[in-house]
């Protein structure tokens, strides 16, 4: 699988932010930036879209529990998309 977009709707401080990740061969891609960019949250968020948003979850910061929202799409090994959005409920 691969990942095309990671869709930070309502997390940590972003809202509506969209990380494009479809360009370029499959493999590894590397996200850079100075401190406090976002990269821990960009990962945190990545990982809360794949297997659930905590109880206690630290990105509430802006948004309510209520309001978290991220989203993601997939790209299977077939060629076939999956989108998907997690919400904090």
């Amino acid at each position: 699988m691969k990942l095309l977009t990671l869709d930070l709707l309502a997390f940590g401080q972003f809202s509506n932010l969209s990380l494009h990740l479809a360009d370029g061969a499959e493999g590894l891609h590397v996200v850079y930036g100075p401190n406090e960019a976002g990269k821990s949250s960009a990962l945190r968020a990545l990982r809360q879209m794949l297997f659930g948003i905590p109880l206690n979850s630290p990105d509430n910061f802006i948004h309510n529990y209520k309001e978290l929202r991220v989203s993601a799409t997939l790209r299977r090994r077939d060629g076939s998309t999956l989108a998907c959005i997690r919400r904090k409920a």
